[in-house]
């Protein structure tokens, strides 16, 4: 009776919801408290990295000249790039030789008029056409597609085989005042709305996120702009899990701001809530917030021990500087550089690198780097990974 007692607490306070439910977000959550005035100048990635990280310069030919990379996947033992620049996604085997590039910008059929983003599903990847409210689903292994419409306008996408979670923005929908909807990719339609927000609440709706979900293995991680709860999201359930306490300049809830000056508001006032940039892994919370300039944070689940540093950084390589960074549903690390920043920063940084291998590895890559070459990605695994 007790283990049943419990158990109804933790549905109550900190557990999963659907639509219908009540719930209070701040109660019974696992707290990540940050305190804004302790930021380390770095934070090295080598402390919780294995020391094998894999550097792969993505081939470059003209076929695939990569301009401004928008989401990296790994899947089924290929990378797939989303160049925003060039409306394409590109296609890389796990050492970097380019294969080929999947769909293309058009009016046609099988063709999107503008890029969004991208999933998988089985043997197919999914391609968001923005301005024609449909995903176009792409065989992997042959030239045929689909087409799956939807109805709900929104920023990302995280699926789960069959079902997919559209994940919305503070906008109104024909469903209602919803941020989260529950998505049949069988039948194209909605099965339920989640996370109710209240339009009496400060609008967020003008800012936005570069990301807002990561997945790992079967659930994914789930933030909002100006939201101190983080989601966690599995196929059959959707669940307040963190909450993100600031000791201090928080910003106040009673805020009354129009949404077009909600950025210089919180900006100028230096208030700080939420996180802007979030990806999942099974130990680790990696991500970045804004106070004054990024400042990056690696939360510990274990421990629940975080650090905050000024700069993300890998000692192995004399403490290189990184800004760009995701995980991949198998637990994997990407880090991407630019090609030329690459080469600039390690002209600065090889006599720090004390490591012999990566010192002639990086020699080696950097003599072969031109000025239009394609950017360089680091794979890597987190400690207590299989090798």
């Amino acid at each position: 009776m007790k283990n049943i007692i419990l158990l109804f607490l933790c549905l109550l306070f900190g557990g999963c919801f659907s639509s219908s439910d009540k719930y209070v977000p701040n109660e019974g959550l696992n707290e990540i408290l940050i305190d804004p005035e302790v930021v380390e100048e770095y934070l090295d990635l080598s402390e919780i990295l294995q020391d094998s990280i894999e550097i792969i310069p993505l081939e470059t030919t003209e076929q695939c000249l990569i301009s401004d990379i928008k989401q990296i996947e790994l899947y089924k033992d290929k990378i797939f790039v989303s160049d925003k620049g060039n409306a394409k996604i590109f296609v890389f085997t796990t050492t970097g030789h380019f294969l080929n590039s999947l769909g293309r910008q058009g009016m046609g059929p099988g063709e999107y008029s503008r890029l969004g983003n991208f999933t998988f599903k089985g043997d197919s990847i999914l391609i968001q056409d923005l301005y024609r409210n449909k995903y176009i689903a792409y065989d992997l292994y042959s030239n045929s597609h689909r087409e799956i419409s939807y109805d709900v306008y929104h920023k990302d996408i995280i699926s789960f085989d069959n079902i997919a979670y559209l994940i919305s923005n503070y906008e109104g929908s024909d469903y209602g005042d919803f941020n989260l909807f529950k998505f049949d990719l069988a039948t194209s339609s909605v099965i339920s709305s989640e996370i109710p927000f209240n339009r009496k609440q400060i609008d967020k709706s003008g800012y936005g996120l570069r990301k807002y979900a990561s997945k790992y293995n079967n659930e994914a991680t789930l933030i909002y702009p100006l939201n101190d709860t983080i989601y966690i999201l599995k196929e059959d359930t959707v669940c307040p899990f963190y909450v993100i306490n600031y000791t201090s300049r928080s910003l106040p809830e009673d805020v009354n701001v129009d949404k077009d000056m909600l950025f210089r508001f919180v900006r100028k006032n230096r208030y700080l809530k939420g996180f802007e940039y979030l990806q999942n892994s099974k130990d680790y919370l990696l991500g970045y917030y804004s106070d004054d300039s990024f400042k990056y944070f690696i939360y510990d689940k274990l421990s629940t021990n975080i650090r905050v540093g000024k700069w993300l950084s890998i000692g192995l390589f004399g403490n290189m500087i990184f800004y760009y960074f995701y995980t991949t549903t198998n637990g994997e690390l990407y880090i991407l550089q630019d090609a030329d920043t690459f080469s600039f920063n390690w002209k600065s940084l090889r006599t720090y690198c004390t490591n012999s291998y990566y010192r002639e590895k990086i020699d080696s890559i950097v003599g072969e780097i031109g000025d239009d070459s394609n950017p360089i990605l680091f794979k890597c695994k987190f400690r207590g990974m299989a090798k």
